[in-house]
Formats: structure tokens, sequence, C-alpha cells
């Protein structure tokens, strides 16, 4: 007969484990309904805490200026960007609305008149007969075009309209981050702290320093990409603005979003260049044209420099990790694949000559 005394421990373990069990259920439970009712502000923190980190360097500098008061440099630094981004944008947006409207009323007025397109448009490579075929038809009428192509015109409109609302929302959303950064800056020590305290739960400080890593990693990527990706697309939309060429605020937008996926200003300094040799005068088009090649090239010059200086690891991880977390998870993967790749090549590194962490 078996003893009832050797089967109370295993009923206890039971017990035990079944409390465990219901105590990690309830806990996931928690930690699942706090990521959903924060799920609205992940975008915004994020984008706050980056440039949090990006400009908490400028910050010192401002703060022992105000005899060591970091929250008046904080209020004073985000006055000056919300005052910057506001005047550019609405600067731009202003006058882009204008021409826009302006050719909205032409076109209802069927007073818009497009030039021929030039002979040597159907010898360019690979889209010159088509593009010469739908100038021609343009230089008929733009109506004609809206009437044979409807549901095209109709879909490109749609495509606009949600585009132009996507935008919008992304203005509001960095609005927001740039408060949220300037409420980080103003508890900059204590903001710093809480990070150097997290990530030496997840991995020995000494041994690795996970949060200067990262910190290093989003400046690097903010001045090495969204910088360079800045000023070269401020550069172009001068030249573009002086010239003369319609829509430039839109242009020069569109530069800034290809600077910053990597792909480049290359298409719309061609399609502006392209466009300015067939319908504008020669001298505006010359000295575009010398203000445009070295404002291509900015990037190749910059990039290299901005983007590896103080950097923990070698440049081209810091790039691979921004142009992948970008395709993986947008903008935001600009910095978060940049900081992850950096980490797992630090931990690969290590692991590799054999360090314990």
């Amino acid at each position: 007969m078996d003893n009832p005394e050797s089967t109370k421990p295993v009923a206890i373990r039971s017990k035990q484990i079944i409390h465990i069990a219901l105590q990690l259920l309830a806990l996931a439970f928690l930690i699942g309904w706090c990521f959903q009712i924060l799920d609205p502000f992940f975008t915004p923190l994020i984008w706050g805490a980056i440039l949090a980190v990006s400009l908490y360097p400028l910050h010192q500098r401002l703060k022992k200026i105000m005899k060591g008061n970091g929250v008046l440099a904080a209020v004073l630094m985000t006055a000056f960007l919300l005052g910057l981004f506001i005047f550019i944008g609405g600067w731009l947006g202003i006058r882009t609305g204008a021409e826009i409207k302006n050719e909205i009323t032409a076109l209802q007025e069927g007073t818009i008149k497009i030039p021929p397109p030039p002979e040597s448009v159907k010898h360019w490579p690979v889209v010159g007969r088509k593009a010469y075929q739908i100038w021609t038809q343009l230089t008929n009428g733009v109506e004609n075009v809206i009437q044979k192509y409807p549901e095209e015109v109709k879909a490109a409109g749609s495509y606009l309209v949600r585009l132009l609302a996507t935008a919008g929302k992304g203005l509001v959303m960095f609005i927001i981050s740039i408060i949220i950064s300037g409420v980080f800056l103003s508890y900059s020590e204590q903001s710093a702290d809480f990070a150097r305290k997290f990530f030496d739960r997840i991995m020995d400080h000494a041994k690795f320093d996970v949060s200067a890593t990262t910190a290093v990693t989003i400046r690097n990527v903010v001045k090495g990409i969204l910088g360079v990706a800045f000023i070269q697309s401020l550069c172009a939309g001068i030249g573009f603005f002086i010239a003369g060429i319609p829509y430039a605020g839109i242009w020069t937008l569109l530069c800034l979003v290809l600077a910053i996926i990597q792909i480049g200003i290359l298409p719309v300094s061609l399609g502006v260049l392209i466009y300015i040799w067939t319908t504008g005068n020669t001298t505006t088009a010359i000295l575009l044209t010398i203000w445009m090649i070295p404002v291509g090239f900015l990037d190749n010059i910059l990039k290299p420099i901005l983007m590896g200086k103080g950097a923990p690891v070698p440049m081209l991880i810091i790039f691979l990790g921004a142009l992948g977390g970008f395709m993986y998870s947008g903008f935001v993967g600009l910095f978060t694949g940049a900081v992850i790749l950096s980490l797992g090549y630090r931990l690969f590194n290590a692991w590799l000559h054999d360090v314990e962490l």
C-alpha cells in the first residue's frame, strides 16, 4: 500500500506550478492591456525619445549658458524647433497650395497651355515614346486626357488625397513628438538614469554599455541620414525656388523623402532639369544645372563623415541597419534598425572574440 505522506510533496509542487502559471498569465494580461492603452502614443513617444537623445548635447551646452536651468533650456529649444518647423512647413504649404489653386482655376477656365514636346523626347531611354505621346495629348488639352483615362485619373486623385492626409497626420505627430522631446529634455537626468537602469537589468553595464551604444547610434543616424537629407533637400529646394520651378515645395518635400529612404534626389533633380531645359531660358537652365551637380553629390561627402564620427560600430553596419529598418518598419525603423543591428554586431563581435558579457 502506498504511503499517503509520499504523495504530499507532489501535491504541493503541483499547486505551486498552477499558482505561478496563473500569476504569469495575469502578468501577461496586464502587460498586454498596458500596451494596448499606450499603443496610440508609441510613435510620438519613440520620436520624442529619438529627438531628445539627438538634442541632448546641444541641450547641455544651452543649459550651461542658462546657468544650470535645464527646464528653461528645454523650453527654449522646443519653442525654437516648433517655430522653425511651423514656419518652414507653413510657408511651403501656403506657396504650394496657392500654385495648386491657380492651376485648378486655369483648368476650369480652359486656359492651361502646355507647350508641345521637343522631338528629342522620343529618344529618351525606355519611356521616350510613351512620354512623347502623353505630352502631346496634354498639349491638345488636359480635359482630353481626363476624358480618355478617367479611371487612371480618379485613382491618381484618390492616391494624392490619401498621400496628403498621411502627410498631414505625420506633421501633427512630429509636432507632438517635438513637445514630448522637450519634456524628456526637461527631465534629462531622470530620463538618462531610467535608461541606464533599464539596460543594466538586461545586460551588465560594466562590460557592455547598451545605453551609450544606443545613444551614439541614434545621434549618428540623425546626423548622417536625416541631417544630410535635410541639408541636401533644402539646397535643392533653394535652387528650385530661385529658378521658378512650379510646385517647388512639393518637389523639395519629395527630395527629402527620397533622400531619407536612401534613393537620393536624382529622380527629382533629373525631372526638374529636363523641364527647365525644355521650357525655361538657357541661362536659368545652365545656372540650375551647375547648382544641382554639387548638391547631388553632397550626401556622398557628408554621410561618411557624420555617420562614422564617434560610432561604436562600423559606419556600414549603421547604414545597413537604418536602410533595412526603414524597409521593415518605416521611418521609425531608420533608428530602431540601426540600433538593433549595432547591438547585434557588438554581441556577435563579443562572442567571436570569446568575451564574457
